[in-house]
């Protein structure tokens, strides 16, 4: 009887063993990207790391940008485009980082024979207010210009805070214990909540018009406030301006909520001189455009490439892709403060 009992706990030690390595190595659960809270920016991809989820690369450089190690500054001739956005740019786990429409943009101008350089500054539900920090942290590192990836949605959105980090299993800030583990607290679990009714609340946008209108309007001074630090260091924005599929389908499920406040973005970006990429525009009618989202917000590779032409398209086509020289003040080069672990040199 112990003998049976033995092997029978021995061959679901085995199955568990097996299951374990089998997520780690296909999936590469057990080894998510890490979170770092952040009083000021609300969070940040903690830096120097460097995972494989689904095979494909999550790099983050010692600044929190999912992009290779770089310098305060580019090398001479080297086009520098800063991209600031939300998980839309930061590129989902099925994605490689070489196809996030960053790196897409980048090497879309070097078969053209452009020396370019993308820095793809975001994170998962960062708000305008969080790019504005993050850039008030920073500085946009001597770029030419400044790409701002904006969804509609992120135009009645809260700055996303520091209290989730380390305690929503989707921002984690340290390693689970195990990957079958992170597939039950991250996935399987959070799932059988949302059917049974359970799952926390997320956070919702504003139901009345008052309070929508109050949350656009602040949103919109985070928005100049962000223009005006990147005018500061003499870097161009250019406002990409994003849809959400429903956004874009005749379908009942179609967003409506958000035009009147796209309007009023556009106007407003149009105001301060800033030109604007309405994908929405270019997109709607597009035979092809459900392949682009992985859900109905995220972009696939084939979405990344997508977005990524007329980027460099619009690059070329206005005169921004040639590096020129550099007259701004980087906070980081001019002595700013910066955490120890995003200095340069720290190890």
């Amino acid at each position: 009887m112990r003998r049976r009992a033995a092997l029978a706990a021995a061959a679901v030690g085995f199955a568990l063993l097996a299951v374990e390595l089998g997520l780690r190595m296909t999936i590469g659960l057990g080894d998510p990207p890490l979170f770092q809270a952040d009083e000021e920016i609300g969070y940040l991809m903690a830096p120097g790391q460097e995972v494989y989820r689904l095979g494909n690369r999550i790099a983050i450089n010692r600044f929190h940008q999912r992009s290779d190690e770089i310098t305060l500054e580019p090398e001479s001739g080297v086009l520098r485009i800063f991209f600031l956005g939300d998980s839309i740019t930061f590129g989902i786990s099925a994605v490689d980082q070489s196809e996030t429409y960053p790196e897409i943009v980048a090497e879309t101008l070097r078969r053209k024979g452009r020396q370019a350089e993308a820095l793809n500054a975001s994170a998962v539900s960062w708000g305008i207010g969080n790019e504005r920090a993050y850039v008030d942290r920073f500085g946009a590192f001597a770029s030419r210009i400044a790409i701002l990836q904006i969804s509609s949605s992120d135009l009645l959105q809260p700055t996303s805070t520091a209290e989730v980090v380390g305690v929503s299993p989707a921002y984690p800030d340290k390693k689970p214990l195990s990957a079958i583990g992170e597939l039950l607290n991250r996935y399987l679990l959070p799932r059988l909540a949302d059917v049974l009714g359970y799952s926390a609340p997320a956070r919702e946008e504003p139901v009345t018009p008052e309070a929508r209108n109050a949350r656009f309007e602040a949103n919109m001074e985070e928005f100049q406030r962000l223009v005006d630090a990147l005018h500061r260091e003499s870097v161009q924005p250019v406002v990409l301006l994003m849809p959400g599929l429903p956004e874009l389908l005749d379908t009942p499920e179609r967003l409506d909520r958000y035009v009147p406040y796209r309007r009023r973005f556009i106007a407003l970006a149009r105001q301060l001189s800033l030109p604007v990429i309405d994908i929405a525009a270019l997109w709607k009618g597009d035979p092809a455009v459900a392949s682009y989202y992985s859900d109905g917000t995220h972009l696939t590779a084939e979405g990344n490439h997508a977005l990524a032409q007329i980027l460099a398209s619009f690059l070329i086509e206005h005169g921004f892709d040639e590096a020129q020289s550099y007259e701004g003040a980087s906070p980081l080069a001019a002595g700013g403060r910066a955490p120890a672990s995003s200095r340069p040199g720290h190890d």
